[in-house]
């Protein structure tokens, strides 16, 4: 019988431009997630690499706001020279 506890479901993963299409991932979606995006698998899981490697690119959208505002770059954090160019 299949576990009721979702954290020990496999992951299964299309991958368009691989063969075979299908991988299958011994971990929950959590774990997945996590070692995609510090990149611990040997390879990427994904056809796309836009998630693999990204730690810390998540920016909550108040948290951008209040960057722009303060001239700054809403996903780095880092000054924005454009800044104030368009207002």
């Amino acid at each position: 019988m299949a576990s009721l506890n979702p954290d020990q479901w496999p992951v299964i993963v299309w991958r368009r431009h691989d063969a075979p299409n299908w991988a299958l991932f011994d971990c929950g979606m959590a774990e997945f997630l996590r070692r995609l995006m510090t990149a611990e698998f040997d390879e990427c899981p994904l056809s796309d690499l836009s998630l693999w490697g990204r730690v810390g690119s998540f920016v909550h959208h108040e948290e951008q706001e209040h960057r722009f505002h303060a001239g700054l770059d809403p996903m780095t954090g880092e000054p924005d020279p454009y800044a104030g160019m368009f207002d």
